[in-house]
């Protein structure tokens, strides 16, 4: 993101490895103001946007933080958005249900007419920005989930505060919380005895890693834990060959994130009998990201929680090393007894 003199230059990338050639290329001019030149691929977006849709929990909870989230109009719907306001309006019929990815419903989008349609990375390598444009829409192109730091993830909060001009909030409420982080990564510096762990679930003899985003994986290395999954080749991003989980899990100390349903074991084990032979159900060292729910029972973790990483980081050292957090009562994460 690049400020000139009256106008905002932002682009977007939609890969971990591509860093040469943008996905998505913004200009941001306030509302108003006479359109600089500009490069042919650049999208001019007059802001600050008036109404917006969100795909995930995670957009919505940034809005929430600087204080645009009535400019939601519409979202993807109730499984990737938890938040027990944004439902309650789905059912009053003041927030529109627009579908997710593939299933994006183009009619109900036209209707909103928001003034950008955010939609995840992984729709980038797909026809739906295309699509999206065919109908007139504009999308804007979220990339946090590909960020190597979970800090970076939340750093996202400042390409939302562009286009609402919030720019000066959203750079304030990052700095406090990237101060927050950094504190409480500080206690576990330095570890040498660093417990092994997992993280995921079985689903149809695949294993799921669902959530063991480059920046969690630094997370765990941040909180003292080693994750074994760390250079094991994933199948379409986030699934592991069955054979090789089951290995793993045998020998990791710790399993964490093992199910959003899971919050006892006798409820993780009618899941799959075959985990009685890790070592961390046996030892009684399986967490859950499922502390703090929705009412629809989606997890804050992957919304809230991920606005906050100082506490889910904090947790984790409290997981893996109880000692260095005294007082430390687990926030996101459960034990399952």
């Amino acid at each position: 993101m690049k400020k000139h003199d009256g106008y905002t230059r932002i682009e977007v990338f939609s890969s971990s490895h591509e860093k040469r050639t943008p996905a998505m290329r913004y200009l941001l001019v306030p509302r108003g103001a006479a359109i600089p030149r500009h490069d042919s691929d650049e999208r001019v977006v007059r802001v600050p946007l008036g109404n917006v849709t969100c795909e995930s929990g995670f957009q919505v909870a940034l809005l929430e933080l600087i204080g645009a989230s009535d400019a939601i109009a519409g979202v993807s719907g109730e499984v990737r958005v938890g938040q027990d306001w944004i439902h309650r309006k789905i059912d009053d019929g003041s927030i529109a249900v627009t579908g997710l990815m593939r299933s994006m419903n183009m009619e109900k989008l036209v209707s909103v007419n928001p003034d950008m349609v955010f939609i995840n990375t992984s729709a980038a390598g797909s026809d739906i920005p295309a699509k999206l444009g065919s109908y007139g829409l504009l999308p804007g192109l979220f990339s946090a989930s590909l960020e190597d730091h979970p800090l970076g993830a939340l750093e996202w909060i400042r390409f939302m505060g562009a286009f609402f001009g919030r720019d000066s909030l959203a750079a304030a409420i990052f700095s406090e919380k990237e101060r927050a982080y950094l504190q409480v990564q500080e206690k576990a510096r330095g570890l040498h005895e660093r417990p092994t762990v997992i993280a995921g679930y079985m689903r149809k003899g695949t294993w799921s890693t669902m959530g063991s985003s480059n920046w969690f994986v630094a997370m765990l290395d941040h909180a003292g834990a080693d994750y074994l999954f760390r250079d094991q080749e994933l199948d379409r991003g986030h699934m592991l060959s069955g054979e090789v989980a089951m290995e793993k899990g045998a020998e990791a100390d710790f399993w964490l994130n093992t199910h959003s349903r899971v919050s006892t074991m006798p409820e993780l084990l009618s899941e799959d009998l075959r985990y009685q032979a890790f070592r961390s159900v046996r030892e009684g060292r399986v967490y859950n990201n499922n502390n703090r729910c929705f009412s629809n029972g989606r997890s804050s973790f992957w919304d809230a929680g991920m606005t906050e990483p100082h506490l889910i980081l904090a947790d984790l050292i409290t997981i893996f090393h109880p000692e260095l957090m005294p007082g430390h009562k687990l926030y996101y994460y459960r034990k399952l007894e």
